[in-house]
This record gives structure tokens, C-alpha cells and sequence, in this order.
């Protein structure tokens, strides 16, 4: 019988295990989201808190295409290439703390990406 070469996968319940169980606090969330704004090489950064949401603002460049978002924003654990100089990241995986804690929606040019994986899993609208 001839050997065939065969990669591993991972089950998509321990990808949600593991965006629930890296969050830790919301302000570790937050965070998460300045230190994006900062890879993204934003010159300035907003947070705003209320009751009820947190808004993150920034003036990075942000994702420029669908091809972008589909490699880097569905991907999580895609290494970094080392020409990016990022400052913080290094596998793309913060994000999921912020879709920990609640529905969020990421505005990125001309797109829009609704995540809410307490009710929807890991399916996202684009």
C-alpha cells in the first residue's frame, strides 16, 4: 500500500475554546484592540466605554481587501511575515478576546464584518 502525506485539522469547537478561554478580563479585550490599532500602524487611537459597548477606534490602514480579510481576519493563527514589523501581534488570535465578551462589528474601508459568536458560532457576516 503507497503512503500518502495528510495535514491535521482542527474541529472548529476547539477553535471556539480556545477564542473563549483566552479572554481574560474586558480590559485585557480592549487592549487587544489598541495594540491592533498599533500594528496597524495607527497614529491615533479611540476607546470609548458606556453601559452597555466599547468602541475602538482607529485610523490604521486596516484590512484593504477581501482577500486580506479572508487570510488574515477568518484565519486565526496565521504567523505574521516578519516584513510586517509588528509590535505586538504574532498569530492573529487577539481579536477573539473581544468576540468573547459580546457582538462586535469590525469596519475596515469599504467592508464590514458582524461577529457574534455567542449566538452564531463561528460564522461572521461580511
Amino acid at each position: 500500500m503507497q503512503a500518502e502525506t495528510r495535514q491535521f485539522r482542527m474541529h472548529p469547537k476547539l477553535l471556539f475554546d480556545v477564542i473563549q478561554r483566552q479572554a481574560g478580563t474586558l480590559g485585557k479585550a480592549i487592549l487587544e484592540g489598541v495594540m491592533n490599532a498599533v500594528d496597524a500602524e495607527a497614529t491615533e487611537v479611540g476607546v470609548t466605554v458606556n453601559e452597555t459597548s466599547v468602541t475602538i477606534t482607529d485610523n490604521g490602514r486596516g484590512f484593504r481587501n477581501r482577500r486580506e480579510i479572508e487570510q488574515f481576519f477568518e484565519v486565526f493563527g496565521q504567523p505574521h511575515d516578519p516584513g510586517e514589523k509588528k509590535t505586538y501581534g504574532n498569530f492573529r488570535m487577539g481579536r477573539g478576546q473581544l468576540f468573547a465578551f459580546g457582538s462586535n462589528v469590525w469596519l475596515t474601508n469599504n467592508f464590514a464584518m458582524a461577529v457574534d459568536i455567542q449566538n452564531k458560532g463561528l460564522d461572521y457576516e461580511l
